[in-house]
């Protein structure tokens, strides 16, 4: 714990009382939100700041609070040379608010960084890059955090100052990175996994859960390099949005790639990555998008049996299969989203919700 000197708290809190707060906002995110990687792998993470508009917002300097888990992560440094923009001065300052660089392996610290004199760095609505952190993976655990928090209890505090307006605090949102860290050797990928050939044992750990059904799930990598279904007991069906740890063998089932599991943990909570929006004809063409949350639009041209079909004017349908979901009327323009797979006969987009069917007049 870091020692909180009173008499600076005093002096920092009579120059925060002249400081103005402005009605834009610039925010801190982490990119990348989410990464899975094994013990002993190198974690880099890029702090940027983004603009609550779709105007860009002139940022004259920063002080931002990083806290991380030292029993996991163990932090060893920026990426050498400056990203743009080019700071005046950038880095971990010491002396520092509440002592809180005096040691930066000991999970938390706060770097500064003062753009240059007349020419502020501008935050965009898409972010511009502020540093990169490198992290070594220590040990196994279902999730970590790496957090920009706005205050720890004592001086030290993250703020945002306007390049425009001095003394003017425009900080915003704060984000967080989640880290999965796995033993050596587990994959970390549903596109390492689908690289193994038939009847291969494996475990898979990272990939989170965008659809679950009776007796199967399906799991896709965050950044939507791959996806595919599980097959498991009833009884171990994680939740959507978890990250479970998967332990079977591979195969191919009526033409779709599958993992019959023998072993499936609950896992930790995560964001669903975005549907993949496609036609019908894309979805047959190029790099296979099987295993995937996708998002496909068009008519209703024929109904029954648990499903119904979806035409967009492509050459050929797209088979719909419901569970526990009625089919909407023939004719009607539809939005759905659901668990992309195959069988024989083609590919199926499986729904099982009402709300992943959107019908417009």
């Amino acid at each position: 714990m870091k020692h909180v000197n009173a008499v600076s708290c005093v002096v920092a809190a009579l120059v925060l009382g002249s400081i103005s707060i402005s009605q834009a906002a610039v925010g801190l995110k982490w990119q990348p939100a989410y990464k899975v990687l094994r013990v002993g792998g190198r974690l880099s993470v890029s702090l940027y700041l983004v603009s609550d508009t779709a105007a860009s917002q002139a940022v004259s300097a920063l002080d931002a609070i990083m806290t991380y888990d030292p029993a996991y992560l163990h932090f060893y440094g920026l990426t050498p040379g400056n990203p743009p923009p080019t700071w005046l001065l950038d880095g971990f300052f010491s002396p520092s608010p509440d002592d809180i660089n005096l040691a930066l392996d000991d999970g938390d610290m706060m770097y500064t960084a003062w753009a240059q004199l007349g020419v502020p760095a501008m935050a965009t609505q898409s972010g511009l890059l502020v540093t990169t952190l490198q992290f070594f993976a220590e040990v196994p655990v279902c999730r970590t955090v790496i957090n920009v928090p706005l205050s720890l209890g004592g001086c030290a505090r993250t703020r945002i100052f306007d390049g425009v307006t001095p003394n003017t605090e425009i900080t915003g949102w704060l984000g967080a990175a989640k880290v999965m860290i796995v033993p050596a050797d587990v994959l970390i990928s549903v596109a390492e996994a689908k690289a193994l050939s038939d009847d291969v044992g494996l475990e898979l750990a990272g990939p989170i859960v965008t659809r679950r059904f009776e007796s199967c799930f399906y799991i896709e990598d965050y950044d939507r390099a791959a996806g595919i279904r599980v097959n498991c007991d009833p009884a171990e069906l994680p939740a959507e949005g978890a990250t479970p740890t998967v332990s079977g063998t591979i195969t191919t089932a009526n033409g779709e790639r599958v993992i019959n599991a023998s072993l499936v943990t609950a896992g930790c909570p995560m964001d669903i990555p975005g549907a993949l929006g496609m036609s019908t004809r894309t979805a047959r063409t190029g790099l296979s998008p099987v295993g995937l949350l996708v998002r496909a639009a068009g008519t209703v041209t024929s109904a029954g049996g648990g499903g119904f079909t979806l035409g967009d004017g492509s050459e050929s349908d797209l088979t719909v299969e419901l569970h526990a979901v009625s089919a909407p009327d023939v004719g009607t323009f539809v939005a759905v989203t659901g668990a992309l797979g195959a069988d024989l006969s083609g590919l199926i987009l499986r729904v099982n919700s009402a709300a992943d069917i959107r019908t417009y007049p």
